[in-house]
């Protein structure tokens, strides 16, 4: 049975396909030397990228271009970064770029950022992960080689700043085959048969790149951050940071740096103990003058000298007070007295009985109420007449009004 055939666009269509799904060609790293550099108007740079047995188109867009931090150049020996793309419409594909370095240093510096990215989200490089060094270790541990100058570096200052921290050598390759394996086999041996050990060291003196790929391999970084012991990394590079300084507890400069950093002078911390305690001395001292000062003053002729004068003044202020109070007392009684005759004079004038004594007299009807009107009465009424001094019947003859 004949196949069936299919359009060019679906032959290119389903090769991109294939190409974006494979993990190798997705992301790949490659090694040659530039030809044919052009660079477009809109930004963009085409070139080839050859080697002794074979060419490959490269796209660089022009995003990727401006961040670049080498110079790129005709005959150039480069690492391109990137990924297998196909352009569809003819047929051809290339490898578009998304980093390019220098051939050898390229290399290594995309594989560590390769790692380092991949171990930070693994969390690797947390803070909040990461053991503070202990204040006063008893015995530290160092991983690296057993000769040269860093290790002889950093006994000599640990025991002139410690005469208390016992050290333990651990001598391992620091670069070359076999040094990440056996740097890592050294940390777990001190995890496991040196459990007790307070705080790690692991390091070397400084180099190049190359030199330092043992401080940048998966192997050690996954050894530090299994460590229940502090680790402190001492990679002499001032200027480099590896991966083993982003996943260790502390980083040191130098192994110079890293041997203070993990024990304490006891030199300073005697001469700051005897500072304490002259303080302490001194205060105390003080204190118990101050003391002695305060029991001598609160003797009992003192107290009861100071309590007498105390009650002689309360006494005095009573007895002003008492004067104060009687004082007021009597002002206050002379004013209701006044007042009180005042009143007494008002209700004397206002007494019927007083008006009465001046000859008038009040006429009341037979209820017993004053008649206030002649009006009121008529000729034949009886009446009371109220005096005085006493009361009289009357009867009336005659009622004659005023005008």
């Amino acid at each position: 049975m004949a196949k069936k055939p299919i359009r060019v666009s679906q032959l290119n269509a389903y090769i991109a396909r294939i190409l974006s799904s494979d993990s190798v060609l997705s992301d790949v790293m490659v090694a040659g030397e530039i030809t044919g550099l052009k660079r477009h108007s809109s930004g963009h740079v085409f070139f080839g990228l050859k080697d002794a047995g074979a060419h490959v188109s490269c796209f660089l867009p022009a995003g990727v271009f401006r961040t670049l931090e080498i110079d790129l150049r005709e005959g150039g020996a480069v690492v391109c970064e990137g990924y297998v793309n196909v352009y569809e419409k003819g047929g051809s594909y290339s490898l578009n770029i998304r980093r390019v370095f220098q051939e050898g240093q390229g290399a290594l510096a995309a594989e560590f950022e390769r790692l380092k990215k991949r171990l930070a989200e693994k969390g690797y490089f947390e803070a909040a992960r990461k053991k503070p060094l202990p204040a006063f270790p008893l015995r530290a541990a160092i991983v690296t080689s057993k000769t040269g100058a860093a290790v002889e570096d950093m006994v000599k200052i640990m025991t002139a700043r410690n005469s208390v921290c016992d050290i333990l050598i651990f001598p391992s390759l620091v670069q070359g085959e076999g040094a990440a394996a056996m740097i890592a086999d050294r940390l777990a041996q001190i995890g496991r048969d040196y459990a007790d050990t307070d705080v790690i060291i692991v390091g070397r003196g400084g180099g190049s790149a190359e030199d330092l790929m043992a401080f940048n391999d998966e192997a050690v970084a996954d050894a530090i951050f299994a460590s229940k012991i502090p680790v402190i990394s001492a990679v002499g590079h001032e200027t480099d940071v590896t991966i083993a300084d982003f996943v260790a507890d502390r980083r040191a400069e130098t192994p110079t740096a890293a041997a203070q950093m993990a024990v304490p002078d006891t030199g300073e911390l005697s001469q700051d103990v005897l500072s304490l305690r002259y303080a302490l001395k001194d205060g105390m001292a003080r204190k118990l003058a101050f003391a002695d000062m305060r029991v001598r003053a609160n003797n009992m002729d003192g107290l009861h000298a100071r309590l007498s004068g105390r009650a002689g003044r309360q006494g005095a202020r009573a007895d002003a007070y008492r004067t104060q109070m009687q004082t007021a007392v009597r002002a206050r009684l002379q004013g209701l007295s006044g007042w009180a005759d005042l009143c007494g004079e008002r209700l004397l004038n206002l007494n019927p009985l007083g008006i009465l004594s001046r000859g008038y007299a009040i006429i009341e009807g037979p209820d017993g109420r004053a008649i206030p009107s002649a009006g009121r009465l008529s000729a034949g009424d009886t009446a009371a007449a109220v005096f005085s001094d006493g009361r009289a019947r009357i009867q009336v003859r005659e009622v004659t009004m005023n005008e």
